[in-house]
């Protein structure tokens, strides 16, 4: 985005990232809200100068942010909703073994595949 920015000859405004609030999970069930919450955060963030940019008429920039930001997002999202949803249905937080099982079997596949 800063080389897009840059070359319709924007300036750059740079700002400290903050560290999370809360980085002390007690389970895998904790982080995976967090990050989901993190995620909404970053696609609420994308939507802003998708929304002006629509307002301006800026199919350019509609369509970099789309395609390269916000269907990602949605994807991210979407994946660690499922993840949200499941890992009760196995038991957890409750049973470490079902943690470990949603590791081995969801999380090890998904690497996999990238």
């Amino acid at each position: 985005m800063n080389q897009l920015q840059n070359h319709r000859g924007g300036r750059i405004f740079r700002q400290d990232i903050k560290k999370p609030d809360h980085d002390d999970w007690e389970n895998g069930l904790n982080a995976m809200e967090c990050a989901l919450h993190l995620e909404k955060s970053v696609n609420q963030s994308l939507l802003e100068p998708h929304k002006l940019a629509t307002d301006n008429n800026d199919p350019n920039l509609c369509d970099f942010t789309e395609t390269h930001y916000l269907n990602e997002q949605v994807k991210s999202i979407k994946e660690l909703g499922d993840h949200i949803t499941n890992l009760p249905k196995m038991g957890a937080p409750e049973s470490g073994m079902a943690e470990y099982l949603f590791d081995k079997h969801t999380l090890e596949y998904s690497d996999n595949e990238s």
